[in-house]
C-alpha cells in the first residue's frame, strides 16, 4: 500500500507498476465482540470507524486499478473475493451497508476463531496485500495479524483507539494496547494507531516514521 501518496494527496493506491501488475488487497474487518469498542456512548465504536474507513479504501484501489476484496472475522462470516469493476464496487458498497457482519452491534452468533482463521486462509489468493482494521483490543487479534503476516500476506494494521484514560481500569485497558501495538511493530507490522483526528493525517504520521 502506498501510504506516503496517501498521506500526501488523500488517494489509496499501491505499489507497483500497472501495465506489468495489478495488486491484490483484501481488506479484513475484525468484527468479533471485542471489536465493539468506543471511548464513550455518544461515539462511533471501533467496527462502524474501520467499515466506513474500508469503504472509502476499497472505492479508492479499485479506482487505481487493483483488485480488491472485502472479509470480515467474526461471528457472520463475509467474503467478497478480489476483484475489479463497478459491478464489483457496488456488490462491497451493499455488503459494507447491510451485512450482518459489519452490524452496529455485535452478533450473537457463536464464534469459532480458529475454524473462521483456517476458511479466511484457505480464501486469500496467495499474493493479496492484507490490510487489517481492528482496535486491537485483545491478544488475540494480535496472534491473528502475526500468523498473516507470517504467511506470506505483507499486513497493515490500521486500528481505531476505543480507550480512555478516564479510570484506572481505562487507563490499563490503553497500555495493554499501546503494547500490543509495539510487539506487532516489532514483528514488521505495520501499524497506524488512528485516534481522533482523520485518518489521512494519522497516516501522515505513521510514513513519516516508516521512512526513518
Amino acid at each position: 500500500m502506498d501510504w506516503n501518496r496517501y498521506a500526501r494527496s488523500g488517494e489509496l493506491s499501491t505499489v507497483s507498476f500497472r501495465e506489468e501488475r495489478a495488486a491484490t488487497v483484501v481488506l479484513l474487518v475484525d468484527s468479533r465482540e471485542a471489536a465493539y469498542r468506543a471511548p464513550d456512548e455518544d461515539t462511533p465504536n471501533a467496527v462502524e470507524r474501520s467499515v466506513e474507513a474500508a469503504g472509502e479504501a476499497f472505492s479508492a484501489l479499485l479506482s487505481t486499478g487493483d483488485r480488491v476484496g472485502i472479509a470480515s472475522y467474526g461471528p457472520e462470516a463475509c467474503w467478497l473475493a478480489p476483484a475489479t469493476g463497478e459491478q464489483h464496487r457496488a456488490t462491497a458498497r451493499r455488503l459494507l451497508a447491510d451485512h450482518p457482519s459489519f452490524s452496529v452491534s455485535p452478533s450473537e452468533e457463536p464464534f469459532y476463531p480458529s475454524i473462521a482463521l483456517r476458511r479466511l486462509r484457505r480464501r486469500l489468493p496467495a499474493d493479496a496485500q492484507i490490510v487489517l482494521f481492528s482496535p486491537a483490543t485483545d491478544d488475540y487479534i494480535a496472534t491473528v495479524a502475526e500468523r498473516l503476516n507470517a504467511y506470506g500476506h505483507q499486513l497493515t494494521l490500521i486500528s481505531p483507539d476505543p480507550t480512555t484514560d478516564d479510570t484506572a481500569t481505562r487507563r490499563l485497558a490503553r497500555l495493554e494496547r499501546d503494547t500490543r501495538l509495539r510487539r506487532l511493530r516489532s514483528h514488521g507490522i505495520r501499524v497506524i494507531d488512528w485516534g481522533e483526528r482523520p485518518l489521512a493525517v494519522e497516516l501522515a504520521r505513521a510514513t513519516r516514521r516508516w521512512s526513518r
